[in-house]
């Protein structure tokens, strides 16, 4: 069953030390190829050293491309652009867009982090999800930079170029459009999972671990693809539409790059893994 917590998670996916076959993948055709790699915003201490994939697949490449630019999003103008688009203005708050008993069970759960809900009663739906999200996963260890940023300032170090597949501009906008079209189911979707997350996450991890991405895709999209089907096409179809433009242009170039994108784009029938396959690229998991 898709949970709300897992997609803020593994849209950016988990690495583990432990895993014998990682989530790098070596996409080719024609003599050129590059790689691609899974990420998440954050991990915990016992996540590092990262597996060895990765390190081999960054070393390889001359190219190191990622979601968005993430200098830009430890910017000011970032953070005042998030919260314009994700906050509530003209007095408006939840209070005007949650039911009484969604705002009830946000403010006692609130309160069981020593949280309330006047702190974030601006925050839109989406705002408020991801910031539940964040919560949980702090609380469970996962407080370390994540793949993503690591291999940036790893590139920044070694004065190796970058490049992205969206502006951050973009990426605010996908995550606006989460659960705008019934704010309220979202909301209470969103606390039902949170007390899952304890339970999922070591699934998920497992999966991952073990390679097995259509067991993750299973446990993290498939309900969520029923129920939020606009969603899930903005969030995962549109996006991974004009990321293989990108990647295939990539493709093009007798370079290497190393793509680092989220599990949750690469499986499933509009994944970029069966994509590239579809397109005549071999695709085969980097052991």
């Amino acid at each position: 069953m898709f949970r709300v917590c897992a997609f803020w998670i593994f849209v950016t996916t988990f690495v583990s030390l432990s895993c014998n076959a990682a989530s790098v993948f070596k996409v080719s055709k024609e003599g050129n190829h590059l790689y691609i790699g899974g990420t998440l915003h954050l991990l915990s201490e016992d996540d590092y050293p990262l597996p060895v994939q990765y390190q081999s697949a960054y070393e390889k490449s001359q190219l190191i491309v990622f979601e968005t630019d993430l200098a830009a999003l430890s910017s000011e103008e970032f953070s005042k652009a998030m919260l314009n688009a994700l906050t509530y203005k003209d007095g408006k708050t939840l209070k005007d867009t949650l039911a009484p008993e969604t705002l009830k069970a946000l403010s006692q759960h609130l309160e069981t982090r020593g949280l309330n809900l006047s702190q974030f009663i601006t925050y839109k739906p989406a705002l408020m999800s991801m910031t539940l999200s964040m919560i949980e996963l702090q609380q469970m260890g996962l407080t370390s930079e994540g793949v993503d940023k690591y291999f940036h300032q790893l590139a920044r170090l070694d004065e190796k170029p970058v490049a992205w597949l969206e502006s951050p501009e973009q990426q605010i906008s996908f995550i606006a459009h989460m659960g705008s079209d019934n704010p309220n189911a979202f909301m209470r979707y969103s606390l039902n999972d949170l007390t899952t997350l304890p339970t999922l996450l070591p699934v998920l991890k497992e999966s991952w671990k073990s390679g097995n991405l259509e067991r993750m895709y299973n446990e993290s999209l498939v309900d969520f693809k029923a129920e939020y089907p606009d969603v899930f096409s903005t969030i995962i179809t549109h996006r991974n539409t004009a990321w293989l433009r990108d990647i295939e242009s990539y493709l093009a170039t007798p370079e290497t790059e190393f793509v680092l994108v989220g599990a949750l784009h690469l499986p499933g029938e509009v994944g970029l893994l069966q994509k590239l396959t579809a397109r005549g690229y071999t695709v085969s998991q980097v052991n």
